[in-house]
């Protein structure tokens, strides 16, 4: 028996690491496949409506690496998807920006800290062709005494034509000197060329 529960734990350990080694964010386009978890919309002066999406949106909750019961560590997976549609929708351009709000009841000197790696991934007319391939990127901030909500811009990449995705693998988040709950509530920003804005947040995801 007791061998059989090794075994089992060494899968799992093996499991973890194999799915904390894919870290990235890819940015792409093409036909949205996937279930939307939550969207929003705003119609330009064009009479365009642009809607941001998220879709396929897991947050996992992993023991802190540093064994602290003040810190929470968590990978976050998804895409966030922009969709235009009306009379200028091949021409739209904007900015598309992924985001958390992380709320806490005390921060005793706390912390986020976000990181991941952001490949690029440009569509020739008969494959994929991998470009603008960037170092690992990190965000820091640092949380006042207290609770507090703080947002936090994490990611962002160019939105153009009808249709833009991005996909989200591993974002990784660690808050650090904590006590209570910590609460982490997605979301993705689309602001086009001309200054229209639309936002759409996710449910929040608890971490004891």
């Amino acid at each position: 028996m007791m061998r059989k529960y090794m075994r089992i734990q060494k899968s799992v350990r093996a499991a973890v690491v194999a799915s904390a080694a894919v870290v990235g964010l890819v940015v792409g386009s093409g036909s949205a496949s996937a279930a939307v978890d939550d969207s929003n919309s705003v119609v330009d002066g064009g009479g365009n409506t642009i809607t941001v999406s998220q879709s396929d949106t897991f947050i996992n909750s992993v023991f802190p690496l540093d064994g602290s019961p003040l810190t929470r560590e968590w990978f976050h997976n998804g895409r966030a998807i922009v969709d235009v549609t009306g009379p200028d929708a091949e021409d739209f351009s904007g900015t598309v920006t992924i985001g958390y709000q992380v709320g806490y009841p005390a921060s005793l000197g706390g912390e986020l800290t976000f990181d991941y790696t952001t490949p690029g991934l440009s569509i020739s007319s008969d494959d994929f062709t991998l470009s603008d391939v960037l170092p690992q990127a990190g965000v820091g901030v640092t949380l006042e005494p207290g609770p507090g909500i703080e947002t936090v811009e994490v990611a962002s990449g160019a939105a153009s034509g009808a249709h833009t995705e991005i996909q989200i693998a591993n974002l990784h988040g660690t808050a650090t000197n904590i006590a209570g709950n910590v609460s982490v509530r997605p979301y993705v920003q689309v602001v086009s060329d001309n200054g229209d804005v639309a936002t759409t947040f996710g449910q929040p995801w608890r971490f004891n």
